[in-house]
């Protein structure tokens, strides 16, 4: 079991995707193109664990030192069989729907790459916080990555009493709304998520 940590600099609800009984990570955290360095999507397999910590913008997420989301890693599917799997339907992108179905991260594939070589990690045992992002432990403070990139040095021992701290006090799901709601039709200037962010 690996533990990857990353800074969710931006939570408006589409990476994470927490919505619709799932907690799904695909348009973030993933490479663009064939060649490129693979990323957290790439690297994680079933099994794993995903901590997503609060970044330093207070307008679009939850600040240092909290905990946005952690995720177990149930499944690990190409996007194609992510797009056709009647369970995830409801992720499917609509811009004139409610604002959770506007948040869909789950685009149909518009090649072989994205079919066959972008990923989709899969979760139903995960915990959602969002805008009422919770404080990490000074004793887990340590697992909190900050500025860009990830972190998978987290050991599994040193993992298992966080774990245990974080479902001996929280019930799993979705627990918040997003850290800000973006204007649904992404007006000039609002820079979409790049991969290595």
């Amino acid at each position: 079991m690996k533990v990857f940590s990353y800074v969710v600099e931006h939570d408006n609800g589409e990476a994470p995707n927490p919505y619709f009984d799932f907690c799904t990570l695909c348009r973030c955290k993933f490479r663009e193109k064939p060649g490129g360095r693979r990323n957290i999507v790439e690297l994680a397999k079933k099994g794993d664990w995903i901590i997503g910590t609060g970044g330093a913008n207070l307008k679009r997420s939850a600040g240092h030192g909290k905990l946005v989301y952690a995720m177990h890693v149930d499944e690990k599917i190409t996007r194609e069989e992510y797009y056709a799997d009647p369970r995830f339907q409801e992720k499917r992108q609509m811009m004139d729907g409610t604002y959770e179905k506007t948040r869909g991260d789950n685009l149909c594939p518009k090649d072989d790459f994205e079919r066959l070589d972008q990923f989709s990690l899969i979760s139903s045992r995960f915990y959602y916080f969002g805008k009422d992002a919770i404080d990490i432990p000074e004793k887990f403070r340590n697992f909190e990555k900050k500025g860009p990139g990830f972190r998978s040095n987290i050991t599994p021992d040193n993992f298992g009493p966080f774990l245990g701290w974080l479902e001996a006090n929280f019930k799993p799901g979705m627990r918040g709304e997003p850290c800000y709601q973006e204007t649904i039709d992404n007006p000039k200037g609002c820079k979409p998520c790049k991969s290595f962010c």
